[in-house]
């Protein structure tokens, strides 16, 4: 597989390609298949369906990989968060405050009980790599424990994540103990898939930035770290992608602090930068600004060669610097997918 053997450090004949939230919006089958289920968390908890949609850009693209679909807050959902979608307003869930840590709402009958709740995941993930050619590569993902936490702490999505980072400076201890529930609950979700097919896993740290930079090795990179552990532990060797979207100075200590094998970049992040400062066993993963790809031609080539130029002498995943969106023609994805392979 392309991807594995990049993640493994090979310099690959062909840069391997596959683009974050591939299974999305910006296809017409996707949207198909999604408008059969009013609720979103039911929607990626139907394993039949899960698996159609993870396998509809392998059929129209030919990816070098799949990235199971799921969503970040299926792990909130099944510590009883109450995690719903309202349309036009995103995610929505329960507040937690620090006395409801303090006092155990999230008890160890729910921790214990996770794996039960996540069995769907792991069923879509196992009749996906069935579905799939072999040379392709299946991506197991989980979102990590500071993104999820200011999704639970501030019931939704912020614009500064200002409740959660009060936790921090305030309220230490239940920082430590909230944490502690992800790290143990996020491996358990990422065995589980591991277990039932994935050739890689990737960890979305999608809100790192709002993180102070010196509070990171606490919030960001240990809680990383000791997913992967726990991960080892289970006697899984899985290569690891991990995503601290917008910490950009941080990122050659984040990757000497956590044992990942691949390191997305965003597209806030120099690519000679990343070529340049990161350790060079580290496979880089992106960045083309999802941006570009809504224009396609030349404008987007050029920032493709840019990429490709910075890379040239490293292991390398193309990819975005985030997801794509809905905008997004169908042609400029494949003009892209054509424009690396050649």
């Amino acid at each position: 597989m392309l991807l594995t053997d990049s993640l493994a450090g090979k310099k690959t004949s062909q840069t391997p390609i596959w683009i974050m939230r591939q299974a999305g919006r910006y296809l017409k089958e996707y949207r198909d298949v999604r408008a059969t289920t009013s609720d979103f968390i039911s929607f990626c908890l139907t394993p039949d369906k899960a698996c159609e949609v993870t396998l509809q850009p392998i059929r129209r693209y030919d990816f070098d990989a799949a990235i199971i679909f799921s969503d970040i807050l299926i792990v909130p959902w099944a510590l009883n968060r109450n995690v719903h979608f309202i349309s036009g307003e995103g995610p929505k869930c329960d507040k937690l405050t620090p006395d409801d840590v303090s006092n155990n709402v999230i008890d160890q009958a729910l921790i214990d009980n996770f794996d039960d709740k996540i069995t769907p995941v792991a069923e879509a993930m196992t009749k996906t790599r069935a579905g799939l050619p072999d040379k392709t590569a299946l991506i197991g993902f989980a979102g990590a424990p500071w993104t999820l936490m200011t999704y639970m702490v501030e019931g939704g999505s912020s614009k500064d994540y200002a409740a959660t980072r009060n936790w921090l400076w305030g309220h230490q201890k239940e920082t430590d103990r909230l944490i502690e529930i992800l790290v143990e609950t996020i491996s358990k979700s990422l065995i589980s898939q591991a277990q039932a097919g994935a050739n890689a896993l990737m960890l979305f740290d999608s809100w790192a930035s709002a993180v102070p930079s010196h509070l990171r090795p606490w919030i960001v990179e240990r809680p990383v770290q000791a997913i992967i552990e726990n991960v080892r532990a289970a006697g899984i060797a899985l290569p690891f992608i991990c995503f601290p979207r917008g910490i950009s100075a941080d990122l050659p200590r984040f990757a000497d602090a956590v044992d990942c094998q691949g390191l997305a970049i965003d597209q806030g992040v120099s690519p000679h930068f990343a070529a340049q400062s990161i350790r060079s066993d580290i496979t880089l993963q992106g960045n083309l600004d999802p941006q570009a790809l809504i224009y396609g031609g030349d404008v987007m080539k050029r920032a493709v060669d840019e990429i490709q130029d910075a890379f040239k002498d490293r292991a390398h995943i193309f990819n975005l610097g985030h997801g794509i969106t809905p905008p997004t023609p169908t042609d400029n994805v494949a003009e892209l997918v054509n424009y690396i392979r050649s």
